[in-house]
């Protein structure tokens, strides 16, 4: 019994070069992502933030609009846009944000990294649409590209 196991892992198919890479680039950079997040929640939790706590959550848990909570828990009149929370990183709940784009960009790194391990592979055909998704990911990524 022992030899049939063995004779199955190595007639196992390999996973293919890109997917691993996808896979580590991924893990690695979700992985600091969320320690950084849940460091800003701790943060956040323990000594307050940008935005208001009760009031963030009140206006949450009544399933207020973006708007109505970014006005009444920051005070300012319109949604922020881009990476607004880089100016403002001595706040835990702006750490926080800071993580959650880390791991959100972890699909474009990755993506990237399979591109290159299908150009390096030579599957030219796979190499394409690994391009054509990495571009729309990174488009969207930096806001070019927007689904609304």
């Amino acid at each position: 019994m022992g030899n049939e196991v063995i004779s199955e892992r190595e007639s196992a198919p390999k996973p293919p070069v890109a997917g691993i890479i996808y896979g580590r680039a991924c893990y690695l950079i979700v992985m600091v992502g969320i320690i950084i997040a849940m460091i800003g929640m701790i943060m956040y939790f323990n000594s307050g933030g940008y935005l208001n706590e009760q009031c963030l959550l009140d206006n949450l848990w009544e399933g207020k609009d973006v708007e109505t909570i970014w006005e009444e828990c920051a005070g300012v009149t319109s949604v922020p846009q881009g990476h607004w929370y880089l100016s403002l990183l001595s706040h835990g709940d702006v750490i926080a944000m800071m993580g959650i784009a880390i791991t959100a960009l972890a699909a474009v790194v990755g993506m990237w990294g399979a591109f290159i391990g299908t150009v390096r592979s030579g599957e030219r055909m796979f190499a394409v649409f690994a391009f054509i998704v990495a571009v729309i990911l990174t488009l969207s990524a930096i806001g070019i590209l927007k689904l609304e």
